[in-house]
């Protein structure tokens, strides 16, 4: 009787940490950037990263919400709030401490500055030649770090705002000079916004790509056994996705 009840209070000391972590929340957070994430139209989130993040957390099952905001508020809610995941988010020096990370998440895109193309005016050959445009830019942006990083200062070269969306309006009105972004998606934004018969120029290449990853990232309170089972499925995504063949 006595060794049937120690095994009984073994059995259910061993499962009390599996219940606890299926049980976990987990609050997903991330900005619409067409085509990676964005509003569907029955309310839900979709695009190209937002599927991978569901895949990935489908292999673990816990259960999650999706939420979109403006980036500088998920950037804050994956600081400060416990069993938060945000994507997609470079990885920096700067932003190191700051949160417990999962990379790859997916390729890093080259990133541009654009222009309107009207704007013949506009000619950059260096990253110092961006300092004689007023950059329209959203705050806590990885790209925003990286300009102040390299002498670019608020107001004098950066116009900073909440949301891309609104630094985009900025710059379909002759507002801000430049936009910070890749091609594809500023297309989308601005067909999205309205603005689909407007044209844009790359002018110049921000060589972000040798110092920063494109990831996912945790808050620094979520348990570690959240993260690690997360870390594993997204490995196995990582894995399952370079054995398929090349589409031809």
């Amino acid at each position: 009787m006595k060794i049937t009840g120690i095994l009984l209070l073994t059995g259910i000391l061993l499962k009390i940490p599996v219940v606890t972590l299926a049980a976990e929340m987990i609050e997903v957070v991330t900005e619409s950037w067409e085509p990676y994430s964005y509003l569907l139209p029955d309310g839900s989130v979709g695009g190209m990263a937002t599927d991978k993040v569901r895949r990935i957390l489908d292999k673990t099952g816990f259960e999650y919400s999706i939420r979109l905001y403006p980036w500088a508020r998920a950037y804050r809610t994956a600081l400060n709030k416990k069993n938060v995941l945000i994507y997609s988010i470079y990885r920096t020096k700067e932003r190191e401490a700051k949160f417990q990370w999962l990379c790859p998440f997916l390729p890093t895109e080259p990133i541009y500055a654009h222009a309107l193309s009207s704007r013949d005016d506009i000619n950059v050959s260096t990253l110092g030649d961006m300092k004689k445009y007023l950059i329209g830019i959203a705050r806590e942006e990885y790209v925003y770090q990286y300009l102040v990083e390299q002498g670019f200062k608020d107001r004098l070269h950066l116009d900073t705002t909440p949301t891309y969306d609104i630094s985009l309006l900025k710059l379909v009105n002759n507002r801000v000079d430049l936009i910070i972004g890749t091609g594809h998606s500023i297309e989308k934004r601005l067909n999205t916004l309205g603005y689909g018969n407007i044209r844009l120029r790359a002018v110049y290449e921000i060589n972000t790509r040798v110092v920063a990853g494109n990831c996912m990232a945790f808050s620094l309170t979520t348990p570690l056994a959240v993260v690690d089972k997360v870390r594993l499925a997204l490995a196995d995504i990582n894995r399952l996705s370079a054995n398929q063949p090349a589409a031809k």
